[in-house]
């Protein structure tokens, strides 16, 4: 009996054998197959030396943890981390204005894109503050990803993008 619960113990936490099922299976293998440091690509398409984000399986591969502008000398790094939750997947961005958005990421009809849009967020300093409330991830291939943001100001949603491409570093 004693080594059943060993060998199940171990199973238990052995990384990366996280399980999901449904939708969300879909969406956080996807999320996971991310694995890896990809680089800014410029506005011609070229890339860039710069690390646009770092994506790792964490806590035994049931969460991943993107780190966007890893290192940067001007504070702007922030974390965005993804887990499921019940039949779904979540998202929290920590961003580098200090509050933190909790968006639902979704699947779409197309396979090459993901919909993250906002479901709640902490430590916003006033209802007019400045947030990220959508995201759509639109996949090229296995080694490019582009992200587009928009935020919420004054409580409306503005039509400025913010879109990150990036590249996976090889």
């Amino acid at each position: 009996m004693r080594n059943g619960l060993l060998i199940a113990s171990v199973f238990l936490l052995a990384p990366g054998l996280a399980v999901f099922a449904g939708e969300k299976a879909g969406v956080m293998e996807k999320l996971a197959a991310l694995e890896g440091d990809w680089m800014l690509l410029d506005e011609d398409g070229r890339e860039t030396d710069v690390v646009g984000s770092t994506f790792r399986l964490t806590a035994g591969g049931s969460a991943v943890v993107e780190t966007m502008f890893p290192n940067s000398s001007d504070g702007h790094e922030m974390v965005n981390m993804y887990h499921a939750d019940g039949d779904r997947v979540l998202m929290t961005h920590y961003c580098a204005a200090g509050n933190q958005p909790r968006l639902v990421v979704e699947a779409t009809g197309d396979d090459d894109r993901l919909e993250l849009r906002f479901e709640s967020i902490t430590n916003l300093a006033s209802p007019k503050s400045a947030y990220m409330s959508q995201a759509v991830y639109v996949f090229d291939g296995d080694d490019r990803l582009t992200t587009t943001w928009r935020s919420m100001v004054d409580g409306e949603l503005t039509e400025e993008k913010t879109t990150i491409d990036l590249k996976r570093r090889k």
